[in-house]
């Protein structure tokens, strides 16, 4: 890939362009099946280049949180912790409560204790920051 290139990711049809209440609860559905499947080339092309996931480790202090910097470390965190403890299938049904709020080119949704951002870049949506804890 070029650099700065951001991959596409694959999703059902349209949905990259899509509007943000489209995409965004589609990239979570994909990044958590591809999480449980290791599909590790599936999740490089969901992430942003510069994203983050943050751990905030069940605690409000955000000086013991835990933060993988860059899709590359992203990447390695899915490898070493996520691949061989896969989170729980998630369906669209439990997304119903998803809160979402879109600012332009930026989508904001929070899930329970979950917090994303998305960025639509080149017009399609990628992952931006997940903070869980």
């Amino acid at each position: 890939m070029p650099v700065g290139a951001e991959p596409v990711a694959t999703l059902p049809p349209g949905v990259d362009a899509a509007a943000p209440q489209q995409a965004v609860p589609a990239l979570i559905l994909a990044e958590r099946q591809a999480a449980i499947d290791g599909d590790l080339a599936l999740l490089s092309r969901l992430w942003a280049s510069d994203a983050r996931i943050v751990d905030g480790r069940g605690t409000p202090d955000s000086a013991d949180d835990y933060v993988w910097q860059g899709r590359d470390a992203i990447l390695d965190r899915y490898t070493l912790a996520v691949f061989p403890a896969p989170p729980p299938p998630l369906n669209q049904e439990q997304l119903a409560d998803l809160v979402l709020t879109v600012e332009g080119d930026a989508a904001h949704a929070e899930l329970g204790v979950d917090r994303w951002r998305f960025v639509r870049l080149d017009g399609r949506w990628l992952l931006a920051k997940l903070r869980y804890n």
